[in-house]
């Protein structure tokens, strides 16, 4: 539901200074004419307002149809310092007899030797810098003053696409980053799976998923990419699963797998249109991707996929000819794959 122009410009004045406060007076339904012709006449009270407006509004997002990143779980938050981050993992320790305290060769190893633990690293870099562009005309602003809902509609009709688009890119990084994940790969026969209906595929993944998340349970370096030993909780683990079987999966049962109640389950198991699988070009920086008809389902620690942001901003520049504003919308950050965590791929081969 659209916000009248006295609800949104009380919204918006609350974010702003006290000097556009004062300029602007009282926010009636009676003064919402005197209003726009204020923000319009006034280039300082002007910019604010659009300020103001693609900052907080957009980050705020209360306008119609507002698309979210399915798969915004992943989010870590800021990184506070720098554009990269290291993570370190340190192995479980071998460990020794106690009985070989009474060989004197051993002992004296054991007493002066250097006992280093097997440390594993992984750097994750910037790789996200992406720009947004929308204009706000001042005629459009001034017609939006006119209109009861009009601030929420032009905000809705301008600043709705570039943000929704902000958010379908991060989903497409996720399915990016699912297809450089390195873990286990459970391979299913093509032969007998292909004469299976849809629901009795569904099944038998249910049951291999199940399997899974009880094996994931106990330390393992056979589910992880570095081959590091290392387990999952079932309720730290999520399940990628296209719509298709999704539809036709009991997912009671899955709720029981993850030791979840049936009301928490939408987050732990996560629909995905389809998997995609990279190609890697020939520079050996960009790739290229198209759709995995091979996996079926992907099961991974909630760590596997890694989103930080670097930059969330909004930059404004006023073009005085052509009598309009443009905003820049700045997400900048990182979307990686952790090869520490488990992560168990079905595939459907030959």
């Amino acid at each position: 539901m659209a916000l009248d122009n006295v609800t949104f410009t009380k919204a918006l004045a609350n974010a702003s200074s006290q000097e556009f406060k004062d300029r602007i007076g009282d926010i009636t339904k009676e003064n919402m004419h005197k209003i726009g012709e204020i923000i319009s006449t006034y280039p300082t009270a002007k910019n604010e307002f659009v300020t103001v407006l693609t900052n907080q509004v957009a980050k705020q997002r209360f306008f119609n149809k507002a698309y979210e990143n399915p798969y915004k779980l992943f989010k870590k938050g800021i990184l506070p310092y720098g554009k990269s981050i290291e993570s370190i993992f340190v192995d479980i320790v071998k460990g020794k007899d106690r009985t070989r305290q009474t060989d004197t060769t051993n002992l004296a190893s054991d007493l002066l030797g250097r006992q280093n633990p097997e440390v594993k690293v992984e750097y994750y870099s910037e790789n996200k810098q992406m720009q947004y562009q929308a204009t706000i005309s001042d005629e459009e602003l001034k017609g939006a003053f006119r209109n009861e809902n009009g601030l929420s509609e032009l905000t809705s009709r301008i600043l709705q696409a570039p943000l929704n688009s902000a958010e379908y890119d991060d989903f497409l990084l996720v399915k990016h980053a699912l297809a450089h994940i390195k873990g286990a790969e459970v391979k299913i026969g093509k032969t007998e799976y292909d004469k299976l209906t849809l629901k009795a595929k569904a099944e038998s993944l249910v049951t291999a998923i199940k399997s899974y998340i009880l094996k994931m349970k106990f330390l393992s370096n056979n589910y992880n990419g570095q081959g590091v030993m290392t387990y999952s909780k079932p309720n730290e683990l999520v399940c990628f699963v296209p719509t298709d079987l999704l539809a036709v999966m009991d997912v009671q049962l899955l709720a029981q797998a993850f030791n979840v109640s049936y009301d928490e389950i939408n987050l732990h198991v996560l629909p995905i249109d389809y998997f995609e699988k990279c190609t890697k070009a020939t520079s050996g920086e960009t790739y290229t991707y198209g759709e995995d008809t091979e996996t079926q389902c992907i099961i991974c620690d909630k760590e596997a996929i890694q989103i930080w942001e670097t930059l969330n901003s909004s930059e404004t520049f006023r073009n005085p000819q052509a009598l309009y504003t443009n905003v820049w919308f700045n997400r900048w950050g990182i979307v990686a794959s952790c090869n520490f965590v488990n992560c168990v791929k079905f595939v459907v081969k030959a």
